[in-house]
């Protein structure tokens, strides 16, 4: 144990000083012609994650220490006509991480841990603000935090546990967070509200789609201050915009089979708010959200709760943070917590404690973040875990 946590602090000073010397950038923008423009760019995000009891050693736990590139990627985005624009991504995850087995994570197809996948690649038809279809893979339009929020600008270090954050699996049926389909979307009454409708694939497996049955997806949002337009939001917008909004997503697939049982309907719906202001002489962010899962669709187990596919959930979350005004040295601090709970239904919850810290060298594109997370299962057989993470985040 003193081991690892001396081990941990080394690697974190080390990080601080590559942190501080990264050069960060704007991103690069070309221009063809008055209509024909586009921008190209890369973002990383560098892991050190201690977990308590992470890996299985017989018949016992061990602490695991892991390095990984948690996010990387290339994007690249333009504006074809006045009508016609494009957005790619690609993308390598969790490259390098242990899993508890002892083996290394392994999806190169979807380019996780290993391989370069297209991650993000749509086209847009923009008739006018209030309309636009978007075709190709993108992110399903459920929740905001993993559904309209980039996961280059979070508040907390990574996303909720059950959609993905530290070692946790996405919830939804999904291609890492994204999937393949068209989706209607836009910003009608100047931004008050925005809507966004998805028919998209869902789960493809034949076993487990015998019909073929598409899947649907909406989300709309209302802003009662300053409104979010674009596709992707922020986790926090440092201090830089005042934003009210409350959202209410649905997600339905039919007549799939699901841990063997056949002609089960998928159903998640979703409520959250969001908000951030300044307060004193620094800006606040809050976040909270809560999803109702009928019929999950995810099959397997995951190491720190209960829920697989075909279990009935609920789970929610709280985001606090509070960006301080004044610089500490050449950054800003901004301190943060969560609380978070997956509560299965006739199975065991699980509450997921964390807090933190960012230090902004260069607002999103280049910060540092230290995160402590307790996993506490209310199980017989399974004891409480605390995940140390820190990350450098750096892209232009």
């Amino acid at each position: 144990m003193k081991k690892s946590v001396a081990l941990a602090m080394m690697w974190v000073v080390s990080f601080l000083v590559f942190g501080i010397l990264s050069p960060c950038w704007a991103g690069i923008k070309m221009e063809i012609n008055e209509q024909t423009r586009g921008e190209i760019g890369i973002w990383m995000q560098d892991w050190y994650q201690w977990v308590e009891e992470g890996k299985i050693n017989g018949d016992g736990y061990e602490d695991l220490n892991d390095f990984m590139i948690r996010r990387a990627y290339l994007y690249l985005n333009g504006d074809v006509t006045k009508y016609v624009s494009f957005f790619t991504h690609l993308a390598s995850d969790k490259v390098g991480m242990e899993t508890p087995s002892g083996g290394t994570l392994d999806s190169s197809g979807m380019g996780l841990g290993s391989g370069v996948a297209w991650r993000d690649l749509w086209m847009t038809l923009n008739l006018s603000e209030a309309f636009k279809i978007q075709m190709g893979r993108m992110y399903v339009p459920l929740t905001r935090n993993y559904g309209t929020t980039s996961t280059k600008c979070m508040l907390t270090a990574d996303l909720p546990f059950l959609q993905g954050g530290s070692r946790g699996g996405i919830f939804y049926a999904q291609k890492v967070g994204r999937d393949d389909g068209l989706t209607i979307w836009g910003n009608p009454f100047d931004g008050l509200l925005q809507y966004r409708l998805m028919i998209s694939e869902g789960v493809e497996d034949n076993a487990k789609n015998p019909e073929d049955n598409l899947r649907i997806v909406g989300r709309i949002s209302l802003s009662l201050l300053e409104p979010e337009t674009g596709w992707f939001n922020m986790g926090t917008y440092l201090g830089e915009k005042k934003v009210l909004s409350f959202g209410f997503g649905m997600d339905r697939q039919e007549g799939l089979t699901l841990a063997g049982n056949v002609d089960q309907d998928n159903t998640v719906w979703t409520v959250d708010a969001f908000f951030e202001h300044s307060v004193g002489e620094g800006s606040v962010t809050l976040e909270a959200a809560y999803m109702d899962i009928d019929n999950c669709t995810q099959g397997s187990s995951n190491f720190y709760h209960d829920l697989i596919a075909g279990d009935d959930a609920q789970n929610w979350y709280v985001n606090a943070g509070y960006l301080l005004s004044k610089p500490i040295g050449p950054g800003r601090l901004q301190p943060y917590i969560r609380y978070e709970t997956v509560d299965v239904d006739n199975k065991n919850p699980t509450d997921f404690f964390s807090g933190g810290l960012n230090y902004y060298l260069k607002g999103h594109n280049c910060k540092l973040t230290a995160d402590y997370m307790r996993v506490s299962p209310d199980h017989p057989d399974k004891d409480d875990r605390g995940i140390f993470t820190f990350q450098v985040t750096v892209g232009f």
